[in-house]
């Protein structure tokens, strides 16, 4: 598995909020497989999951987008790439890295495995 990791910093906290909506809606659309003009419908294809991390007290953002393989991974940051969010609310984007995911695991006892 691999996660494209995209930073942004100097967001505003209500902007970001606003912002993340449109990307879960997003998504939920494109899981549905309804059209959405938020995201591209290829996205959903190469991707298995999204995550998104706030710092509000920061005004910093991390997207994290998770791809079975390296291929889709490098495919995900294209399209990612030439977007932008659309208010600008969260920031501007001050990295974006692809890496492979070594380990993933449970701390808990009892945790699903």
């Amino acid at each position: 598995m691999y996660v494209r990791i995209a930073r942004f910093e100097g967001g505003d906290p209500e902007e970001i909020d606003a912002e993340g909506a449109l990307l879960r809606d997003g998504i939920e659309a494109l899981r549905r497989g309804d059209a959405t003009s938020e995201l591209p419908a290829r996205l959903a294809q190469v991707t298995s999951r999204v995550e998104m991390l706030v710092d509000r007290h920061n005004g910093a953002v991390a997207v994290c987008v998770y791809c079975e393989t390296a291929a889709d991974a490098r495919e995900a940051d294209a399209i990612l790439a030439g977007m932008s969010p659309a208010n600008k609310g969260w920031g501007r984007r001050v990295s974006s890295d692809i890496y492979e995911v070594a380990m993933d695991a449970p701390t808990r006892i009892g945790a699903p495995k």
